[in-house]
């Protein structure tokens, strides 16, 4: 006979799976531009494709590449605030409807304006789902199994461009489109078997139906204790708070510190540029003087960082949060560093034994750092640390780091230029640097505390975060 734990964890997995293969779908979007313009290319030059090449120029690729960041910023947006007036499960579920259209939109196209279209299409989905996904995991989750599972958030993501590479290397570009398609309506499916977000149904639906979603996540009759400390967080739904309500009241320092530093974090790392170098990696080889075939560096470091995300459940469960942070951010820094100092050597005509292969050392360190430590532990403070009432400013914290995203990539190749490749990846190394420091003085410690311990750690105005619950370098 099957126990109530086992039970339990088996209801978790299949809710929290369910949204973790949308995000899986958002991955392979990332993914998807490193294999499809190459192609694209391609059947311009040889034009020996089945279907009409579409007639573009490496500018106009390179918005093709950009464009789902684009959309990233507006899907942000509309994810908060529709998660927060008709339920996180729901607009997930809505999601999909964008992002199957963006994809067919790929895959039919005929001119590089719908490309742009649909990667626009796609990015808007994605990031509804990204601005619901870790919140609704947290809450989905019972406590001693809520940081694995948010730390599976980014191993999904390198998931998704993992297979995006691979289908790349089997399918032509027009054809991949067809796996996350059907990615999605298992995504959509599968949720719609799952109950909606128990905090949500409290303020919106009553203590009914939050009694029946908890029950059948947790698998046991009495749900009484979980029911009471929602209420702490309760949002009502003659009080619930607005966009403009919830800025209004960022103010609070219990409001304004955990968004500050959940915001402030995931901008410091988007600036040390790891989609950066998941676009651009074979730029990268090439530039540092390896010779590798383009789809075999890509796939490398997908899968570096695949094996980062696994190590990630690991580290996330058995260590403190914020020392993980501080020791997988002082890797990717050395990394930078290293990096930055190889290109400069190159730069002088310093040569030494083995100046060749370090660039690769150095991007496979900083890979495996990012996806083991600083990359999961964005999403885990994320659905931490934010208070769940006012998951609403969720939508706009996504959209700033887009934004960031989106600068980030899109400069890339002119930073380059600009201040040359060692100085790009050392300017990489200072926004670590910074984040490191955050990491050392003021984030707090929230690995084994329920929602209403973090919550309290920054309500009082006059209080500072307790010495224990901060690390120090």
């Amino acid at each position: 006979m099957i126990s109530v734990e086992t039970q339990a964890l088996c209801r978790e997995i299949q809710a929290i799976m369910s949204i973790y293969a949308g995000v899986v779908v958002g991955g392979m979007g990332m993914g998807y531009s490193a294999i499809a313009v190459p192609d694209i290319q391609s059947e311009v030059y040889s034009n020996t494709s089945l279907f009409s090449p579409i007639q573009t120029n490496d500018e106009e690729l390179s918005w093709f590449a950009s464009s789902i960041n684009l959309g990233q910023i507006g899907g942000a947006l509309i994810g908060g605030v529709s998660g927060t007036k008709y339920g996180p499960k729901l607009t997930i579920i809505l999601a999909s409807i964008p992002i199957i259209l963006g994809w067919v939109l790929v895959s039919v196209s005929t001119n590089i304006y719908l490309l742009i279209a649909g990667r626009v299409l796609k990015g808007i989905g994605g990031s509804t789902v990204t601005a619901n996904c870790t919140l609704l995991v947290a809450q989905y989750s019972s406590q001693s199994r809520r940081g694995p599972f948010l730390s599976l958030f980014p191993l999904m993501i390198g998931l998704g461009i993992l297979a995006s590479y691979i289908a790349g290397l089997l399918l032509t570009w027009r054809l991949v489109p067809v796996i996350p398609v059907c990615f999605m309506l298992m995504c959509a499916l599968a949720l719609s078997q799952v109950p909606e977000s128990p905090i949500w149904l409290l303020g919106h639906k009553g203590e009914h139906e939050t009694e029946v979603a908890l029950k059948w996540l947790r698998g046991k009759p009495d749900v009484s204790k979980e029911i009471q400390e929602l209420k702490l967080t309760q949002e009502n739904q003659n009080e619930k708070l607005t966009l403009v309500q919830a800025i209004k009241n960022l103010k609070k320092p219990g409001v304004y510190k955990p968004v500050l530093l959940v915001m402030v974090n995931m901008i410091l790392v988007m600036s040390m540029g790891p989609f950066s170098v998941v676009f651009y990696a074979v730029t990268i080889f090439q530039s540092s003087g390896i010779s590798i075939d383009n789809y075999l560096a890509a796939i490398i470091i997908a899968v570096v960082r695949l094996i980062g995300g696994v190590l990630a459940i690991f580290l996330i469960k058995n260590f403190a949060r914020v020392k993980v942070g501080i020791v997988t951010m002082t890797l990717m820094i050395i990394s930078m560093v290293g990096l930055g100092a190889c290109f400069y050597c190159k730069e002088q005509n310093i040569d030494f034994p083995g100046l060749s292969i370090i660039p690769l050392i150095c991007l496979l360190l900083y890979m495996l750092a990012f996806g083991a430590g600083v990359g999961p532990l964005q999403w885990v403070w994320s659905g931490e640390l934010m208070p769940p009432e006012y998951k609403v400013l969720n939508g706009g914290i996504v959209s700033v780091v887009t934004f960031t995203l989106f600068l980030n990539t899109k400069l890339f190749p002119n930073l380059l230029v600009w201040i040359q490749p060692y100085g790009t990846y050392w300017l990489f190394a200072a926004s670590g640097l910074v984040a490191l420091i955050m990491y050392c003085t003021v984030f707090p410690e929230s690995k084994g505390k329920s929602m209403v311990e973090i919550k309290q750690m920054f309500a009082a105005k006059d209080k500072k975060i307790p010495k224990s619950d901060s690390i120090e370098c």
